[in-house]
């Protein structure tokens, strides 16, 4: 019913028979099996146990020496095959099924309604050319006043009208060509506007042919079923299994991991990284011992020198004639004062005792200024400005790099937790298997009732649990809200605590009423206080 109501406007007047339907629901149903078989497991858990509870089986049994986990023993075995079950479906059985339903689906969906000539009606199945039959014989074949108007010119305002009083409509090649055999008629067709080369006015020229027989073809190919190349995404990740999944995981890992060594690597040349241990002097001579775990911020990092850059071209007043002042400006912009002192740059790396950072002074070493003086000797003055606008070309060009592997990092994040989502699906779903029925078997037992009434109003309550903890991480995925392990995990942590608690009922012969509900659930928070204190008390 639910693939009724949600296709049933795509494959309506397409001509399918009862024998594709069918095929497409049996295709659609296969895709449902790993989300149904839970429900079978809670169920008939709660159906089986109350009915035993109801006819007093339970209690001839305990009275016999046999404990609830024993009778419970034969279905946990059977939830664990289902389970099992529950895994090779998802591994092997819908994404097969669901490769087919997509296969066909889309076919249908591309494929037009069935082609229908009505008397009286103007007809537009074929994209550009509307047909009108003003009657039709009952051999189907034979029709009379047929107006076609032709609208396949590039200018769609020129005209083309065909008229004629009688013809024959027929299919040829197996059904994949529309003929229509006119018989004494009329063709006009506008021809493109042009000016006139004597008045200058705009001519609009056309033609008229009077014709005794003329054909005209369709192609029908449009309105076939058949699989050509369709437009889907083949690797989806609910059409993969585990080993597919593992290795696109493992493809996409390995391509965050490339992209940010590539970018890494580029902004070593421009962005000191890292600092090893050594000991600084600050202004007010104290002493810092600097970390190797330096802070890494490449993107700001990257921006800061883009700005200074931007800043420096933009505002910076040169005398090019004199090398001196020249050789000044550069040393106050790479960290040097006049007098050949260096000038303090301030950085933030993390202390180990410390949250946030700790202001650090960098030592400047008579190597690196020997080589920064001899890099400005080599370059003209006139030259500068050419250098620096290279610099800021070169700045601009590494932060726009960084951005786009920032923004193709984040759209691999969000494919690679969809597969995670997909991969522990698989097997959170044969858990539930196994929760459903330490679930369902002691509400059977505690609530005394088998067949199809109370037992199977709690098992749905428990199964929309279920559904709702599902489809909202899957939500929680798709906005980059919560991991794909963690969203898939989600109903097995909500369930979980459930089954203990109905199982610790039914061992105890509880009744499920809410006061029994809050018993335990105060005792239980009465224990751990307990505990903790004396914990607390003995430390």
């Amino acid at each position: 019913m639910q693939f009724l109501w949600k296709y049933i406007d795509e494959i309506l007047g397409k001509g399918l028979s009862i024998f594709d339907l069918l095929e497409l629901i049996f295709y659609y149903a296969v895709t449902l099996i790993p989300m149904a078989v839970p429900i079978t497991v809670l169920i008939s858990s709660v159906m089986v146990f109350g009915d035993m509870a109801e006819k007093h089986e339970l209690s001839s049994m305990k009275s016999a020496g046999v404990s609830l986990t024993r009778i419970m023993l034969s279905g946990v075995i059977i939830s664990l095959g289902i389970g099992l079950f529950s895994i090779l479906a998802s591994n092997f059985l819908k994404p097969a099924a669901l490769l087919q339903f997509n296969k066909r689906f889309i076919t249908i969906r591309k494929q037009k309604s069935a082609l229908s000539i009505e008397e009286g009606i103007f007809n537009n199945a074929f994209n550009e050319t509307i047909i009108r039959v003003d009657k039709i014989d009952k051999d189907k074949k034979t029709i009379h006043d047929v107006l076609i108007y032709d609208h396949n010119q590039n200018d769609k305002s020129l005209i083309g009208v065909t008229t004629a009083k009688s013809g024959e409509m027929f299919t040829v090649d197996n059904g994949r060509y529309f003929v229509m055999e006119l018989d004494t008629g009329i063709n006009y067709q506008e021809l493109e506007r042009r000016n006139s080369t004597t008045t200058g006015h705009k001519e609009m020229p056309f033609t008229r042919t009077y014709f005794d027989k003329w054909e005209m073809a369709f192609d029908m190919n449009e309105f076939s079923g058949e699989e050509g190349l369709l437009n889907f995404n083949r690797d989806r990740e609910q059409m993969m299994n585990s080993s597919q999944l593992i290795e696109a995981i493992d493809s996409i890992s390995g391509q965050i991991t490339k992209n940010h060594t590539r970018i890494s690597d580029r902004l070593d040349d421009i962005v000191a990284l890292r600092q090893e241990n050594e000991e600084i002097n600050t202004p007010d001579h104290q002493h810092i011992k600097v970390k190797p775990q330096v802070l890494q911020d490449t993107a700001l990092s990257a921006q800061t020198l883009k700005d200074s850059i931007h800043h420096l071209t933009d505002n910076a007043e040169l005398n090019t004639t004199e090398k001196t002042d020249y050789v000044s400006f550069i040393k106050s912009v790479s960290g040097e004062k006049q007098d050949g002192s260096p000038i303090p740059i301030v950085k933030k790396v993390y202390n180990e005792t410390q949250q946030g950072g700790k202001r650090i002074i960098r030592q400047d070493q008579n190597a690196t200024h020997s080589k920064l003086r001899h890099i400005i000797n080599s370059i003209h003055p006139d030259e500068y400005r050419l250098v620096l606008g290279g610099a800021q070309s070169m700045l601009s060009r590494d932060w726009d790099n960084g951005l786009s592997v920032s923004n193709s990092n984040q759209e691999y994040s969000r494919q690679k937790n969809k597969y995670l989502l997909r991969l522990n699906q698989q097997y959170s779903w044969a858990v539930v298997c196994i929760l459903f029925l330490f679930i369902g078997a002691p509400l059977g037992s505690i609530i005394r009732k088998g067949g199809y009434g109370y037992p199977l109003l709690v098992a749905i309550l428990f199964y929309m649990m279920f559904i709702i903890s599902t489809i909202y991480g899957e939500k929680l995925v798709r906005s980059d809200a919560m991991s794909g392990i963690m969203a898939a995990w989600v109903p097995c942590i909500i369930l979980a605590p459930w089954s203990i608690l109905l199982t610790f009922m039914a061992l105890r012969d509880t009744g499920f009423n809410p006061a029994s509900l809050y018993g335990y659930v105060t005792g239980w928070a009465a224990k751990i206080k307990r505990l903790r204190t004396t914990k607390a008390t003995g430390a």
